[in-house]
């Protein structure tokens, strides 16, 4: 028998337009800042060459290039990048990802546009780096990026370390290679003897980096899982 005089709801409207919109919004507030700072470490980092470090020099004595801006420490902390990513599809899925990829990238390009018309970069070249070189690492760096993402949600589940591990690793040798194709047919002006010369030391340093923070990062990945639940219908592990 019903109670008349109790009042029964039904199941509760799914969000409008609008308020997707606002929810979407808020979930990016935190992966953008957290892939800003990571690339603002980036950055830091970059100001001092690698070559500080005798190891490096054994492998590439490009290393100690001051100013060079290729191997720099920045790239030593770059990978800090994909760690965020992944935290960022474990949570909220590729498609959130993706956006936070593309707002900081349209964030930073807008940011170094206002302070060249503000007067407070007078040469792009000279205060940041040469834009072919700007060039080379974005385009590889976002290559990176978009793959890292594409991965994790591919692998995503059970062993839980598989998509992580995978997506990093690949996102990262992608920038790496890539990044080096790049410049060299922007310098050059030609694919030709992209591979040849003393290259390959430089790629496998670059590469061994790449697998060691892949590795490292599983730690506080795992740390963090407990934290960082992926939302409903995202499943993993």
């Amino acid at each position: 028998m019903l109670d008349k005089g109790v009042e029964r709801r039904g199941p509760p409207k799914p969000a409008g337009l609008v308020g997707r919109f606002l929810i979407g919004l808020g979930r990016l507030v935190v992966p953008v800042a957290a892939l800003l700072s990571a690339l603002g470490v980036y950055w830091a980092f970059d100001v001092q060459p690698a070559g500080a470090s005798p190891y490096l020099t054994r492998f590439d004595e490009f290393v100690n290039a001051v100013g060079s801006h290729k191997l720099g420490r920045g790239l030593l902390v770059l990978p800090l990048v994909y760690f965020v990513l992944n935290l960022t599809s474990r949570r909220y899925g590729p498609g959130l990802a993706l956006w936070t990829v593309v707002l900081v990238w349209a964030l930073l390009g807008g940011g170094v546009y206002w302070a060249l018309t503000q007067g407070l970069i007078n040469s792009f070249d000279d205060d940041i780096m040469p834009a072919p070189l700007a060039l080379a690492l974005g385009l590889s760096l976002f290559a990176g990026q978009v793959l890292c993402i594409y991965f994790f949600d591919w692998l995503r589940g059970i062993p839980w370390w598989e998509a992580p591990l995978v997506a990093a690793l690949v996102g990262g040798l992608t920038q790496t290679f890539a990044f080096h194709v790049i410049d060299h047919v922007l310098v050059t002006g030609a694919m030709a003897g992209v591979w040849q010369g003393d290259i390959w030391p430089r790629l496998a340093l670059l590469s061994a980096i790449q697998l060691c923070w892949a590795v490292l990062q599983l730690l506080p990945t795992a740390l963090l899982r407990g934290a960082i639940r992926p939302l409903s219908g995202y499943g993993g592990a």
